[in-house]
């Protein structure tokens, strides 16, 4: 028994699909109808049940499944384990975090810890939370900043700070003069939203779907930047998160009825082995002044 034979196993049982772990593997499916084939044999039992291009797990299957998944994932930890002793005094840790809360949130988030903690380096990936979320999952981040609300299962999250996605319209538009404004005012507007990986997005659209309609999106983009002053120009409204530090006179935010109200939380995998460098960058952000911060 090998152990690149329990990896295409677990990624066989995970991804219910052949092609699709050797994909992920980066090897040829014969390599993995092999390796899977040999690993039955030497245990005596069947697997997996073979369906049309579906792989599901037998109630043997299940058992190993379960055992292997946390003896490889024991071992990993061991190596990062190992490893990280001889980093003690320099390490990299790859970050996530939606350019929504990184373009005001970020800099100075990094400015102290890089005071405080200059041993180590940080990585950055800008992506929507729910891409960070995946990232994340995926092991190809080791943290991420997101909205932890709808979260995975699969992620330890840490509450940080409540914020709230407000519209923004340009001065002297016809809703400047509400408090809040219905979702079902926005049928007849054009909307400048972040692309598809961002969680604003989706309650946006649920929000407008609820009130019997699709919004007209003119614009996708994760700059935030671009998005404002577009807004400015008049292309359409956007929205952002109350953080934001809108040193502008041509732009307002208003709230939505109802509000957009989401927690923004730190999130890592489950059973992670937590490097010196992560557990230094996970306290440090835990204990942030963040704006609305939740104790």
């Amino acid at each position: 028994m090998e152990l690149k034979q329990l990896e295409f196993f677990i990624s066989v049982a995970e991804l219910g699909n052949m092609t699709k772990a050797a994909q992920q593997h980066y090897v040829s499916q014969p390599n993995i109808t092999v390796a899977i084939k040999k690993l039955e044999d030497e245990l005596g039992v069947e697997l997996f049940k073979r369906e049309y291009k579906k792989m599901t797990l037998t109630e043997k299957g299940h058992q190993f499944y379960t055992s292997i998944k946390h003896v490889l994932a024991e071992l990993e930890n061991s190596v990062a384990e190992i490893k990280d002793e001889r980093h003690k005094l320099s390490g990299t840790v790859t970050i996530g975090i939606p350019p929504m809360i990184s373009a005001y949130l970020f800099t100075p988030l990094l400015n102290h810890f890089r005071q405080e903690y200059p041993q180590w380096e940080l990585n950055v990936l800008e992506e929507g939370s729910v891409g960070v979320s995946e990232r994340v999952l995926a092991d190809e981040a080791d943290l991420g900043i997101v909205i932890i609300d709808n979260i995975s299962p699969k992620l330890e999250a840490i509450p940080l700070f409540k914020s709230e996605h407000k519209l923004c319209i340009p001065s002297g538009h016809h809703f400047h003069s509400l408090s809040q404004v219905p979702f079902d005012k926005l049928k007849e507007e054009s909307l400048i939203l972040m692309k598809i990986d961002s969680v604003h997005r989706k309650n946006v659209l649920a929000h407008c779907e609820a009130c019997g309609f699709l919004p007209k999106i003119v614009l996708s983009s994760n700059q935030i930047k671009t998005n404002i002053d577009s807004v400015a120009k008049g292309v359409g409204l956007s929205f952002l998160l109350d953080i934001a530090k809108l040193d502008r006179n041509d732009v307002q935010l208003i709230s939505m009825d109802p509000p957009l109200t989401v927690t923004i939380g730190l999130v890592f995998r489950k059973n992670k082995y937590l490097s010196y460098a992560m557990k230094d960058l996970i306290n440090f952000i835990k204990h942030f002044p963040y704006p609305q911060k939740i104790n």
